[in-house]
């Protein structure tokens, strides 16, 4: 990770739930503001206003994580992430499972034959956890 990434995340602000999603959503493909708006509703069951995502995207192009660009007849604004947008993603999603981890690792358990972890699930035999039948078997 870059420092020039850690200086753009300490201006660009994730903490709110339709900001995040516009960036995490923008990493999979470019997005004109009205279909983030409308897949953001559909994931978080809440409606956006335009107020809460035209003025980040023009944070967003401003901070140089990301590009917007005039395409098809109406001229519709269609927004991508940069290189260092797609590197800011990728810095919260590796933060975002830490937390995670941290949450449910009293809660992973280990196959008694392999060793793996198993998160959900797993097998019981004897008192005795395994990933699969298959590590039951062999043991």
């Amino acid at each position: 990770m870059s420092n020039n990434v850690n200086s753009e995340m300490e201006e660009i602000d994730l903490s709110n739930v339709n900001r995040l999603y516009t960036v995490l959503l923008l990493e999979s493909g470019e997005k004109h503001g009205y279909q983030l708006i409308k897949d953001i509703e559909r994931i978080t069951g809440n409606k956006p206003t335009t107020s809460h995502i035209y003025p980040f995207l023009e944070k967003l192009t401003d901070k140089g994580v990301a590009t917007v660009e005039e395409k098809g007849d109406r001229g519709k604004k269609v927004y991508r992430l940069t290189e260092e947008g797609e590197d800011l993603v990728k810095e919260q999603l590796d933060a975002f499972g830490e937390i995670l981890h941290a949450a449910i690792e009293g809660e992973i358990e280990e196959c008694e034959n392999c060793g793996c972890e198993i998160y959900s699930g797993g097998y019981e035999e004897d008192g005795k956890t395994y990933c699969c039948k298959h590590c039951a078997a062999s043991k």
